[in-house]
């Protein structure tokens, strides 16, 4: 290769890299990267010039897929009961229904050392007193695989935990011992300091200022309450919450002042760089984000030493190969996506900054640098922010420059505080003014965040916004020599394309999706325009992901009856903001047991405007393609105060001439009312003993059945009783999508490989 071939080889390598880890993500088999590896190899050796350039872009897209099959395909120990100790490496946080969630290190199963983290969860009333970071614990509990997307478009769970160094879950406490180590665990050490020194700045700052202190420091947003999390993210500053770049950034700052009047070395300052940020990265619980700004960091104080200057596109893709050859599940993430993608921004604009400054004054050309370098880092995130969030702040250009200065005074007063937590008198001096600066800055985000119009909701991206982000950034790019037209067209094609990318998608054909969601019920009807959801799930939010992922409007919303596992998707949509204008209940569905949250759910939607109306047998709702026929209750057999399982709603769904019978909770008290012949049936009350008894399953006689439950033992106890039928169960299928063709239908499971089965 020649000197021009080999200075623009890194950013094609770091492309190259990406690819192959996601190649080996999809594969899983080692024998192909291994195998392309040895000939990409020999192939360098023999060849000459671009054949050598393109064998070592090949040589790096297998070592990718290598490191992909490794990180995304971990070898995991058998599911099942096992004797657990490890130590607690993280704070305890608490989730829904008193559910307590705490990551452990230097875990054994059986007394058998395991390699990697393990996540633990539990319920309980309160967390025991002693169940701190740091501290060992000793149970016994079952280990389980997580699990990956099992929703269209839904969480990755398992990836999730992957990016954070954990490959097993651990349901369970019994017999649970809480003591000391007894050998010395770096991370479990860190975690217990980490703890303490939040606590201490909640005792010096006050719970409100502690906490965001803790945070901004220390990179505990789950201290953070979700309101306002929101707030910042409907303003465009969440990045302020999480620590990364931005927090690194003033902490170097302050050390490079410090080093200028100890007068130290270049050599000196990278050795306490590299010192001080590595004990940072682990006071921050090992942060991805913290790890690739220090990275950074030090591969720029590095060039200055050896008086290499390097372009910070090639920083920015040494510091990417680096970053996924140790962790390659980071490729996947929002985190790392809109940490590169944001640094991007800034090396692709930080010329046209320079050479468009109109002013002379120092100050002003300072703020348009930078109004430039932040319109640059909104641009090359959009497509990122788009596809993981589905959100665009309209005002997050107007805010981000003065809460970017605001918070680094915030952040600058936090550090001197924790710096001086040693010395009380002086802490308790800085506690007020801190306090009060606090105070007002988060009034001014919950007041600003809190107005209509902040966010501006759209559909996930796809390949076409992808091409015209990429089309605008080649007509902005600096570093080519164009001339004003050749940069015009491809920017005017970029924005013509990524403005008709996130126009409606219309929807012509008709499909039932029922979601994932254990134990719970929430299912979305698509029929050409049409959109009608039923059922929302739990609090957990799958519906709501993927209405928001879509941007749908659901034209109405269909409970079977107002127990939480049916109706708590209600919050969620709130959350998502999106908009119910017509929600169906069973008549008399409020006068049945209920809990009051959801009846105060219900009060929300009445008050922002949402129309509520009652069903009951003989309803008919038109569909575009078809009828949803309602079969129970009769409004005459209707008592108040009974369990609202058994006036569960019951529709059967005509579509293309197909049925389909929707059963809710529906009990076997009154299910033979509701029988009625369909050619797919949804199972009542997640197959229960007490549910779709033998003569209601010979009435309807379905051709297939859909059961909604998290066990696969009720799955297999559920399915010895229907003999012959196919069962089509979320707990091994994961979402179920049935597709409506005229005359025919096809079902289709998230998590089965192969071809769709197709029943006429």
């Amino acid at each position: 290769m020649n000197a021009r071939q080999k200075s623009w080889l890194l950013p094609p390598c770091a492309l190259t890299l990406a690819a192959g880890i996601l190649a080996g993500r999809a594969s899983g088999s080692m024998l192909w990267p291994l195998l392309a590896l040895a000939v990409c190899l020999a192939a360098f050796l023999l060849l000459r010039g671009w054949f050598r350039f393109a064998s070592c872009l090949l040589a790096f897209f297998c070592l990718g897929g290598a490191a992909g099959v490794l990180a995304f395909h971990p070898v995991l120990p058998p599911e099942g009961e096992f004797e657990i100790t490890g130590i607690v490496s993280g704070e305890v946080t608490r989730g829904g229904l008193h559910q307590l969630r705490i990551p452990l290190t230097s875990v054994t199963l059986n007394r058998k050392p395991f390699d990697a983290g393990a996540y633990w969860t539990f319920y309980a009333e309160e967390a025991p007193e002693d169940l701190l970071p740091g501290k060992a614990v000793s149970f016994h509990a079952s280990v389980y695989h997580p699990t990956g997307a099992v929703n269209p478009d839904g969480y990755n769970f398992r990836e999730s935990l992957l990016r954070r160094g954990i490959s097993v879950g651990i349901y369970g406490c019994d017999a649970l011992r809480i003591g000391e180590p007894d050998v010395f665990s770096l991370t479990g050490a860190v975690a217990s300091l980490r703890h303490r020194l939040s606590a201490s700045l909640i005792s010096v700052l006050g719970e409100e200022t502690g906490r965001y202190a803790s945070a901004l420091l220390l990179g505990m947003s789950s201290l953070i309450p979700s309101e306002d999390h929101e707030a910042f993210a409907s303003l465009g500053i969440a990045h302020i919450l999480s620590v990364s770049g931005f927090h690194v950034g003033i902490l170097i700052g302050v050390m490079a002042a410090l080093f200028r009047l100890m007068k130290l070395s270049q050599r000196a300052r990278l050795i306490l760089y590299a010192c001080f940020l590595s004990f940072y990265v682990l006071l921050c619980g090992a942060s991805q984000s913290v790890i690739r700004a220090s990275l950074l960091t030090l591969l720029l104080t590095e060039g200055r030493i050896l008086r290499r200057p390097r372009s910070g596109l090639h920083l920015l893709s040494a510091s990417m190969i680096l970053t996924l050859l140790v962790s390659p599940v980071q490729l996947t993430g929002a985190s790392f996506q809109l940490s590169y993608a944001s640094m991007l921004g800034l090396v692709w604009f930080s010329p046209w900054a320079v050479r468009l400054d109109p002013f002379r004054n120092r100050s002003l050309s300072r703020i348009f640098q930078i109004l430039v370098l932040t319109f640059g880092v909104q641009l090359a995130v959009l497509f990122p922010q788009l596809m993981h969030y589905q959100r665009l702040p309209l005002w997050s250009f107007l805010f981000n420059l003065p809460a970017t200065a605001v918070f680094s005074l915030l952040i600058l007063l936090c550090w001197i505080v924790l710096m001086l937590l040693p010395v009380p008198g002086i802490c308790a001096w800085l506690a007020k003014p801190l306090s009060s600066l606090t105070s007002a800055m988060l009034s001014a985000v919950r007041a600003l965040g809190s107005l209509p119009g902040q966010t501006l909701w759209i559909h996930a991206p796809n390949l076409l916004t992808l091409l015209g982000v990429v089309l605008l950034l080649f007509g902005l790019c600096a570093f080519l020599r164009l001339p004003a037209l050749r940069r015009l067209l491809p920017a005017a094609l970029g924005l013509a394309a990524l403005v008709l990318s996130l126009l409606p998608i219309p929807h012509p054909g008709t499909e039932y999706i029922q979601f994932s969601a254990g134990n719970a019920d929430a299912a979305v009807l698509r029929d050409r325009d049409r959109v009608i959801v039923v059922d929302t799930g739990d609090t957990t939010g799958q519906l709501s992901g993927y209405l928001r992922h879509h941007r749908l409007s659901p034209d109405a919303v269909i409970l079977t009856h107002l127990h939480a596992d049916h109706a708590g998707g209600l919050d969620a949509m709130l959350r998502d903001q999106i908009p119910v204008p017509l929600l169906y209940l069973p008549d008399g569905a409020e006068e049945q047991l209920i809990h009051p949250d959801i009846l105060a759910l219900l009060s929300r939607f009445r008050e922002s405007g949402t129309e509520i109306r009652f069903l009951a047998r003989g309803d008919v709702l038109p569909l575009p393609s078809g009828t949803l026929t309602v079969l129970w209750p009769v409004r005459e057999k209707i008592r108040p105060g009974q369990d609202a399982n058994h006036y569960s709603l019951v529709s059967r769904l005509s579509l293309r001439g197909t049925s389909m019978l929707l059963t809710g909770d529906l009990t076997g008290t009154y299910e033979n009312y509701a029988a009625a012949p369909a050619d797919i049936l949804k199972a009542a009350h997640h197959g229960s003993a007490s549910s779709t008894g033998a003569g209601f399953l010979n009435a309807v006689a379905p051709r297939n059945i859909l059961l909604s439950c998290r066990a696969l033992t009720r799955t297999a106890s559920f399915r010895s009783r229907c003999g012959s039928i196919p069962v089509w169960s979320t707990a091994e299928s994961g979402a179920i999508t049935i597709r409506f063709t005229e005359g025919a239908y096809t079902i289709i499971p998230t998590l089965k490989t192969g071809l769709p089965e197709v029943v006429n």
